[in-house]
């Protein structure tokens, strides 16, 4: 899902240890060409290039890639070394133990476990945070970049069969549909854990150090869009719109979306609603999320944009746009 948006709740999580520290929010925000406007209204949101530059600044302002979030810093380059050490591995599973053992050895705030039986295995993760944090993002930050490390080791997706978290469920917590990939989580568990099936851990790595310099050039997106390919069905349906979308079909219809999942309309429909989705509501954030990609590239009038997406008037677009971030168009461009 390349055109996904981030939300402003994962931007505060971002910048809580940065604040924390005394840095001012407003101007790293406005270091990266974002406006602190951001932050204080729940409808804008920010595409995962933007979102990955501004993990990009923080890691580098705090010299730290825990975002200034843990009770220690984790140094420059972890992820780099964790990520050559686990093309050590032959398998998923090898490669979780290494990734546990090699975080270990860190001896930062954090610490993994991992766990396996017959039906299959979890990384789990214990964290010690800095001194007035209170939000869970370091935790969610970690099991996700975790995650999607081991799907490009793979070069698949690994499907999730469930997340714990510790936390309370938060206002928010629609948003971890996407943070991981329609997966079930389940809040106030005893511990922080991500797990997968036995087929998962037995699946091979298909890696070299050739593909490890390639993403270990661009690696905050390049893990943001890794995952391809999910169980989920509206994480599919969702692909399959922005694929129209940005191909110029205007106006995905379900009948269309039934027959490219080879199902019927019914138990499309029925798939849907089991995971909390009807298809128009997921047709319309496809849209919403689209409208914002194609407005911050810059390269396309708003008419353009309007017509691209199917609205028949460019003027039924900004009100729908409005809507949605309680901004014009031309307004949110001038923020992003």
């Amino acid at each position: 899902m390349k055109e996904i948006t981030i939300s402003p709740v994962f931007i505060k999580g971002l910048l809580e240890g940065s604040i924390i520290k005394g840095y001012s929010q407003d101007e790293i925000l406005q270091a990266q060409g974002l406006s602190s406007r951001i932050l204080t209204n729940p409808k804008l949101r920010v595409s995962a290039k933007t979102f990955s530059e501004l993990s990009y600044a923080v890691t580098q302002l705090l010299r730290d890639e825990a975002y200034g979030l843990l009770a220690k810093p984790m140094p420059l380059g972890t992820f780099n070394l964790l990520a050559r050490a686990c093309l050590s591995g032959d398998t998923i599973k090898d490669c979780l133990n290494v990734w546990r053992d090699s975080n270990n050895l860190l001896n930062n705030s954090l610490v993994a476990y991992t766990y396996f039986s017959d039906n299959g295995g979890c990384l789990v993760i214990k964290d010690t945070k800095h001194v007035g944090v209170q939000s869970n993002f370091i935790i969610e930050s970690i099991l996700t970049s975790a995650h999607r490390l081991h799907c490009w080791l793979a070069n698949e997706y690994l499907p999730i069969e469930k997340i714990d978290l510790t936390c309370s469920e938060p206002e928010f917590s629609e948003e971890y549909r996407f943070v991981f990939y329609g997966a079930l989580v389940r809040f106030n568990q005893k511990q922080n854990a991500i797990y997968f099936s036995r087929q998962t851990l037995e699946l091979c790595c298909h890696r070299d150090k050739t593909d490890l310099n390639k993403l270990l050039k661009r690696p905050y997106l390049s893990l943001l869009r890794q995952p391809k390919q999910s169980k989920s069905t509206y994480i599919r349906i969702r692909i399959w719109m922005e694929n129209l979308f940005r191909e110029g079909n205007s106006n995905p219809l379900l009948d269309q979306a039934a027959e490219h999942m080879n199902l019927t309309e019914q138990t499309l429909r029925r798939y849907l609603h089991k995971e909390g989705y009807s298809f128009q509501q997921l047709k319309d954030d496809t849209r919403r999320d689209m409208a914002m990609f194609f407005i911050d590239r810059k390269e396309q009038s708003i008419e353009d944009i309007a017509f691209r997406l199917g609205f028949s008037e460019a003027s039924t677009f900004i009100r729908a746009f409005k809507k949605w971030t309680g901004l014009t168009p031309l307004a949110y461009r001038k923020l992003t």
